[in-house]
């Protein structure tokens, strides 16, 4: 049998993407959401359609859709209403996820993200669900530097709780990880 090796060029994007997706592959079986934009990506367990229902599941769906939109137009305010104000992750709350949040984007002009997901639990009444998720985060201070791992993550817990009917973040739980610059453990968001 012969195979004949080619030389790709892909656009920096697609590598990072590519980087991103075999570095998060989970053992579980996902049901590839839509990709978001070039940068982004997510799957998430075919399991929870079924479990949390078609209206639940989009609504949720959304709320995810909003964070990556809120990431990569970089906008503090869009991303910060999808916490609740009782957010927790440790010692951290909303006010120290939001001043992470400023550091990152006043950082890095370019982030990708990945994500697979895996719904844990969700409560009788469909009001708080929680997804184990593992994750990767990267960006690039320049264009010209290269792409680095801002964060990754691996089996955490993010709680989401429907408040005045929107999906808030209530918390994320997991192993503690040292993180890049903070000397608190925190994976602020996903």
């Amino acid at each position: 049998m012969d195979f004949q090796i080619r030389q790709v060029c892909l656009p920096r994007t697609w590598v990072v993407l590519l980087l991103i997706m075999v570095y998060a592959g989970e053992n579980i079986a996902v049901a590839k959401e839509r990709q978001l934009s070039e940068r982004y990506a997510m799957e998430v367990d075919s399991t929870a359609r079924e479990r949390l229902g078609d209206s639940t599941y989009t609504a949720i769906m959304s709320f995810f859709h909003d964070a990556e939109v809120a990431i990569e137009n970089q906008s503090i305010d869009d991303l910060m209403t999808l916490y609740s104000d009782n957010y927790t992750d440790g010692s951290h709350d909303k006010e120290s996820a939001r001043e992470i949040w400023t550091r990152i984007f006043s950082t890095f002009e370019f982030m990708a993200t990945h994500h697979n997901m895996k719904l844990i639990s969700v409560t009788n009444n469909k009001n708080v669900v929680v997804f184990r998720c593992s994750g990767l985060l990267l960006g690039a201070p320049n264009v010209e530097k290269g792409v680095i791992t801002i964060d990754n993550w691996n089996k955490q817990d993010h709680v989401l709780t429907l408040e005045d009917g929107n999906w808030r973040l209530l918390g994320t739980y997991g192993q503690e990880r040292k993180r890049l610059w903070f000397d608190k453990p925190m994976h602020p968001l996903f």
